[in-house]
């Protein structure tokens, strides 16, 4: 925006004690200045204001007060008429979806340094919000969703929803669920780079109006179902989602049913009929995916504590293993050919090999891998295998001396 303004010419000497902005639109011969001219114009003066003076004093005392509120304030008036007459009878704007967003971003910071100041200051904020949501209706194509809103805006917004978020807090009895709702708004989620942007505060509206328009009495029930379809995709309601998920869980002794519960879970969250094209926060994963990445996470988690529980179960004192001359590959065809004559008969090869990994040493290793033990037990090299004949016949001499 910095580089745009500068060829506004903003150092041109300005008498404020006047409306900037022509009525009639005469921009020929120097006689009148964009919108974008005077809104920087006014911007540069109370900013600069604004930084020399603590807030309540009267930041020019060479200007009348209110002299100088009204000229601002007529010009912030004038800009749907001066705007609409510079789109359609001049090419001063070249780019209008620039312009627009210029604009916005504009008025956007003149409300938050006027918001700053007290008393008559804070008068000329609702003017402005008029004028955005001009841009807002008119100019919908152009108008950034995403940008912040006004500290002014947000601050009326947040009076009239706490007033809502009570009154049905006591019809759900203090419910945790519009705890969630709540928290959205709080500084702790509104970051400089989490901002409460028009499009938040647009979905958090439609939600309202969603629950004001229920056919039946308002129930936690319904709410958490219109939060779902609605795709209200926030940390805060993940949070609470998770920890619904998280009472179920802690009523399982093993982790098996456990694993059971949550592969339920996973059913359920992917059977949720959510509506598109519509999210709380359009950077995040919808709330479908979120829930369903977690359960991913949370069952790899638990199974990964069955494998480790299991492995120390099978945690042999050295001494106690079955001590072999056999090389791994010679070890492995051995296995190999007692589970083809099915005088082994487990079910899975993998667990009775990691079994048998964990029990047996080699000459070379006291530890066998499982991996290795699998691989060799899967695909027997040529040697292995004539290795192995040689063996077999060996035990069919042994076999007729015993």
């Amino acid at each position: 925006m910095e580089s745009l303004v500068k060829t506004n010419g903003p150092a041109k000497k300005v008498a404020f004690n006047k409306p900037l902005l022509n009525p009639d639109n005469e921009l020929h011969a120097g006689s009148g200045i964009t919108v974008q001219q005077a809104l920087y114009k006014w911007y540069s003066l109370f900013n600069q204001g604004m930084n020399n003076k603590n807030p309540g004093e009267w930041i020019f005392p060479e200007l009348a007060q209110e002299e100088l509120l009204n000229s601002f304030q007529t010009d912030i008036e004038l800009i749907p008429s001066v705007l609409m007459n510079q789109f359609i009878s001049t090419s001063v704007i070249q780019d209008k979806k620039q312009y627009i967003r210029l604009l916005q971003a504009l008025l956007i910071n003149l409300s938050d340094c006027l918001f700053i100041k007290q008393g008559d200051f804070r008068k000329v904020c609702n003017p402005i919000e008029n004028t955005l949501q001009f841009l807002q209706n008119f100019f919908s194509q152009y108008f950034d969703l995403d940008s912040r809103m006004t500290k002014f805006c947000f601050h009326q917004f947040c009076g009239c929803f706490k007033l809502k978020l009570e009154y049905w807090q006591i019809k759900l009895n203090h419910s945790s669920l519009l705890d969630a709702l709540n928290e959205s708004l709080e500084d702790k989620f509104t970051s400089p780079e989490n901002n409460i942007t028009y499009r938040k505060i647009g979905y958090i509206k439609y939600l309202l109006q969603k629950i004001e328009s229920a056919a039946t009495v308002v129930s936690e029930k319904y709410v958490r179902e219109v939060f779902i379809y609605n795709n209200f995709n926030s940390l805060c309601f993940i949070n609470y989602e998770i920890g619904l998920i998280k009472v179920g869980l802690v009523k399982f002794q093993f982790n098996e049913h456990a694993i059971s519960f949550l592969q339920s879970e996973q059913e359920r969250v992917d059977k949720l009929k959510i509506k598109s094209g519509i999210s709380f926060d359009p950077r995040q994963p919808s709330l479908k995916k979120q829930l369903a990445d977690w359960l991913n996470e949370e069952i790899k988690q638990i199974e990964l504590k069955n494998r480790k529980a299991n492995d120390k179960c099978l945690q042999l004192d050295p001494d106690s293993k079955i001590q072999t001359s056999l090389s791994v590959a010679k070890l492995a065809v051995l296995i190999r050919l007692l589970v083809v004559d099915k005088i082994i008969i487990n079910k899975s090869v993998a667990p009775m090999l990691r079994t048998l990994a964990k029990m047996f040493t080699t000459l070379q290793k006291d530890e066998i891998s499982f991996g290795s033990l699998e691989t060799k037990y899967h695909a027997p090299d040529k040697a292995t295998l004539n290795n192995m004949k040689e063996l077999l016949g060996k035990w069919i001499n042994i076999l007729g001396k015993l």
